[in-house]
């Protein structure tokens, strides 16, 4: 019989509404979704789970009944809250507990929440949090977007090219692994920026798997950061794969 004083741990909602895994571009697009960054902190705490923040036990997160009440009351909280700022600012939203690493959702690119037990603190630090991830959560959405339009209209013009894809995915590729840290199951967050990317530069969607699992499904290991070698290998796969170029350049070692 386990000694921990704790009942089976409550598990994160998986409720679509505000799991991240499966939010299309058309869901989180900025230009489609208004948010003011200054209003952020007045808005969290207008909203009703601000009022019922659970008191975190002292000590570290590894003691039995921290952990215990980061599974119960930490995350039962955390979803509440989730609820209720999707239900304030829409689905996209929802990647506000998106963290880095093993955290509430695991492998995301948010690096200020990671999960009830480290995250939260007193309710005036615990609101601070919630508002800052969200805000984090923002801005990489605002900065994909930046970065999906410096190669859309290359793409455009030459969609053919396979090389004008792989300096594409090169570049995604890249900053996807720095944002994440390699961490966790950082490989799906990966996947669906590809995702992301490939819609709104014209591939219908029925492609975007086949295309992903051909060039990036099975390359990367969790909680390994990918060398270069490797980063540049799957974007040249992503190319010739996005292209229909299936021939391999003479002398490419495979990896």
């Amino acid at each position: 019989m386990s000694d921990v004083p704790y009942a089976e741990p409550y598990l994160p909602s998986r409720d679509p509404m505000i799991v991240p895994w499966y939010l299309t571009w058309a869901e989180v697009d900025p230009a489609r979704q208004p948010f003011d960054p200054d209003t952020a902190p007045a808005v969290i705490r207008s909203l009703p789970p601000s009022a019922t923040v659970p008191a975190r036990p002292p000590g570290r997160s590894g003691r039995p009944e921290v952990y215990g009440w980061g599974q119960e009351q930490g995350l039962r909280w955390a979803d509440e809250m989730s609820f209720a700022i999707v239900g304030h600012y829409g689905h996209w939203a929802s990647g506000w507990r998106w963290g880095v690493g093993e955290a509430d959702f695991d492998g995301g690119p948010v690096h200020a929440w990671c999960c009830p037990t480290d995250s939260m603190g007193d309710p005036e630090q615990t609101l601070s949090v919630v508002t800052e991830a969200l805000v984090e959560w923002r801005g990489w959405l605002e900065e994909l977007a930046e970065r999906f339009d410096r190669f859309l209209p290359s793409l455009a013009a030459d969609p053919a090219d396979p090389a004008m894809w792989e300096r594409a995915a090169l570049h995604l590729l890249t900053v996807v692994v720095d944002r994440t840290c390699a961490d966790g199951a950082w490989e799906w967050h990966c996947r669906q920026v590809f995702g992301w990317f490939l819609g709104l530069a014209g591939l219908p969607a029925e492609r975007h798997k086949p295309l992903l699992d051909l060039s990036i499904d099975g390359r990367f290991d969790t909680f390994v950061t990918p060398s270069n070698l490797l980063i540049q290998d799957v974007a040249e796969r992503f190319g010739r794969a996005v292209t229909g170029t299936a021939a391999e350049h003479s002398g490419r070692r495979s990896l």
